[in-house]
């Protein structure tokens, strides 16, 4: 791999993992599920309280000669 910014091929990689809690939307949803099914829906609704948190594996690309990063 070459950078975009200086055409070197000393490239390092790092792998960035972040950890994001659902949103709103997404909450909404299944208390609205769980109105309609009569109740049924609670048993997704406390899965996903349990399952609160969803992490992001991102590699990002630096360059060792201008500091240059990206994503892959």
């Amino acid at each position: 791999m070459i950078c975009p910014k200086c055409s070197s091929d000393k490239i390092s990689y790092v792998a960035n993992t972040i950890s994001k809690n659902r949103g709103a939307g997404s909450w909404l949803f299944w208390i609205l599920v769980s109105f309609l099914t009569c109740g049924i829906g609670l048993i997704f609704w406390f899965f996903m309280a349990l399952t609160n948190k969803k992490t992001i594996t991102k590699t990002r690309a630096i360059c060792n000669n201008c500091n240059h990063q990206w994503d892959i």
